[in-house]
């Protein structure tokens, strides 16, 4: 039996919940509320407020983390120095330096660190689509955003790490460049992000992130071998590019499909995963397994685009 506490919003807590709820030899010791702007956490059960993470830990196993601020960093700081496996959302994660630090805890004490990625809940669906991942010669994502007061542009960041997991969650290959470049027209703050990512095994990523566009958009394009992917992460809907051998010149030789692609549950795909590796007994996952690479890609391509920005100033 796998002792787990979890803590975060509590709409995070209750989709961890669902989804621990289904797998076996699993039981939930406690539910912290946390906030990004507090430095303590609620008992979901007792409504009691708790700033130790001592007492959250409590007899756990496994920390499930789910939301950003100090007190969450605070949480797995210490879950890791007291030798318990820690799970993370992205989010909890404030600056590359902390990620390293943790890394770093979760080495000397001999358990797992791993870091969900929020990427996977727009491409598992996808994923199942997709004949060969490693047949993939170029990605385009493109992400636009009608800029509206209730989102403003302050959550680039956030944007810009799920649009990179979802690349990751494609490519299975090391960064070897990243050219990157933003344009600034309404903040301190880049509105506009266009950036090439190369990959070791010969895979090329063009990206476009609009924060002020006319409408929502969300697109990807797959080029393959053979065919071409286009995705829209809104739709769900995917039109896909065939080339097919034909004997017949008057046969037309692209093949032309239209499919729905549903929405598949990874999170119960990442805690499943997870646990596995717990069961399995303690086993130190590098920066690029556990989730985290996407958290560095993305600070790389916001650090070179903060640079364009201060030339164009």
């Amino acid at each position: 039996m796998i002792n787990v506490g979890i803590a975060g919003t509590f709409s995070a807590i209750t989709r961890h919940t669902y989804a621990l709820k289904r797998m076996q030899d699993i039981r939930i010791t406690g539910c912290w509320i946390t906030s990004a702007s507090k430095d303590a956490a609620v008992d979901l059960e007792s409504g009691k407020a708790c700033g130790d993470p001592g007492i959250i830990i409590g007899k756990a196993d496994v920390i499930i983390i789910t939301d950003t601020g100090s007190f969450s960093n605070h949480l797995a700081t210490v879950a890791l120095k007291k030798a318990r496996h820690v799970f993370l959302n992205p989010s909890v994660i404030c600056a590359i330096n902390e990620v390293y630090q943790l890394i770093k805890l979760a080495r000397e004490a001999n358990v797992i660190l791993k870091c969900g990625r929020t990427g996977k809940a727009g491409i598992n669906g996808l994923l199942n689509i997709v004949p060969d991942i490693n047949a993939i010669g170029i990605i385009e994502l493109q992400h636009c955003i009608k800029l509206t007061k209730a989102n403003g542009s302050d959550w680039i960041s956030d944007t810009l790490l799920g649009d990179i997991e979802i690349v990751n969650s494609l490519i299975h290959a090391r960064n070897i460049s990243i050219k990157a470049k933003g344009l600034c027209m309404l903040s301190s703050l880049p509105e506009i992000i266009n950036a090439r990512l190369e990959f070791d095994n010969g895979c090329a990523v063009n990206y476009y992130c609009n924060m002020i566009a006319a409408q929502n958009e969300h697109l990807i394009t797959i080029v393959l071998k053979d065919s071409v992917l286009k995705y829209s992460f809104i739709t769900h809907e995917l039109t896909g590019w065939y080339l097919k051998r034909t004997i017949n010149q008057n046969e037309n030789p692209i093949f032309i499909e239209n499919i729905q692609v549903e929405r598949t549950d990874y999170l119960f795909d990442d805690l499943s995963g997870f646990f596995n590796l717990i069961r399995s007994g303690p086993a130190f996952l590098s920066i690029y397994d556990n989730g985290f690479e996407s958290l560095v890609l993305a600070d790389r391509i916001h650090e070179k685009v903060l640079k364009t920005l201060v030339q164009y100033a």
